[in-house]
């Protein structure tokens, strides 16, 4: 009975520290943070009430899949420092209790961590991040000697270190694009878009997907480092087969009207070469979704993409 009443004792004083993971509501506000080299983190957080009508700090964080070597390790670090502010009181520090994500465009439904803090409750209230500036100095030749610092700004978890062509998948060569492609557009509510032109050429017997892809000018900050992760989204059929391949891995080329002869990359999608496979119908269809979503104590923006036409 004694262990019991200890351990009853020790719950009450955790409170909502140790609550199960909830998924974040879309009052989600984020804070980016960015190397001066490439690539950052982001922390989406919110303020939920708890059962006992008090206020609990709600988050996740996430960081750029390509960092440069120097970088790697250092967003815990920034984590831990991390204090947020609800009309200029700070109510916490050290982030550390909230789980990793991988980047996503919206953190709308992100598998959050809890934890209590002493803040009346009161609807409308809005966490503010705050991320501090740091200066890395690694000593070795990744940086030439030169320093790295991190900021509260920038793009966050979707920009990367390593952007001018990723790893490809499943890369095969590269081929000019005929006048035959396939070309699909779609626009960000906020401005600007993007535009890809595809087509199934015949590559050492098997058939390949071969495309490149363009920001369209417009574009906020907000979107401009969207575009691979809303063609990872996007469906491909040839004929009434989904094919497995990642239009996010295509080349990324200057927006033109006419992409007759651009530089493609090709990508294997399993088939063999044909002349039925070469008459099918390819499709492209992009995806509509919400790509970015921020509320801030002075309001909240959503930024939607839909495929045009």
């Amino acid at each position: 009975m004694r262990l019991l009443s200890i351990l009853g004792l020790l719950t009450a004083l955790v409170g909502p520290a140790a609550a199960a993971e909830v998924p974040l509501s879309e009052r989600v506000t984020l804070a980016h943070g960015s190397y001066d080299i490439g690539g950052g983190m982001t922390v989406a957080a919110e303020l939920r009430r708890t059962a006992r009508g008090g206020t609990a700090l709600c988050g996740v964080w996430a960081e750029s899949a390509a960092l440069a070597a120097v970088t790697m390790g250092e967003a815990r670090q920034s984590l831990s420092l991390a204090t947020v502010y609800v009309d200029g009181r700070r109510i916490a520090q050290d982030l550390g209790f909230m789980p990793k994500v991988a980047p996503r465009l919206d953190y709308a439904g992100a598998p959050a961590r809890c934890r209590a803090v002493d803040l009346p409750w009161r609807a409308g209230l809005v966490p503010e991040v705050f991320l501090p500036r740091r200066t890395i100095q690694p000593g070795n030749r990744d940086t030439l000697g030169n320093r790295v610092v991190f900021r509260q700004t920038g793009t966050g978890a979707m920009s990367g270190a390593l952007e001018v062509i990723p790893l490809l998948r499943r890369q095969i060569g590269t081929v000019p694009l005929s006048p035959l492609a396939t070309v699909v557009d779609g626009r960000y509510s906020s401005g600007g878009g993007l535009r890809l032109a595809a087509e199934i050429v015949a590559v050492n017997g098997e058939a390949a997907l071969c495309g490149a892809w363009s920001d369209l000018p417009g574009q906020l900050a907000q979107t401009e480092p969207l575009g691979r992760a809303v063609l990872a989204a996007a469906a491909v059929t040839l004929g009434r087969q989904r094919l497995d391949v990642d239009p996010g891995a295509f080349r990324r080329v200057r927006a033109r009207g006419d992409y007759t002869g651009a530089t493609a990359n090709c990508l294997a999608t399993g088939l063999r070469w044909t002349p039925e496979v070469g008459r099918a119908r390819l499709g492209i269809a992009l995806p509509s979704l919400v790509v970015y979503r921020n509320t801030t104590p002075r309001g909240a923006q959503v930024i939607r993409f839909a495929p045009r036409g």
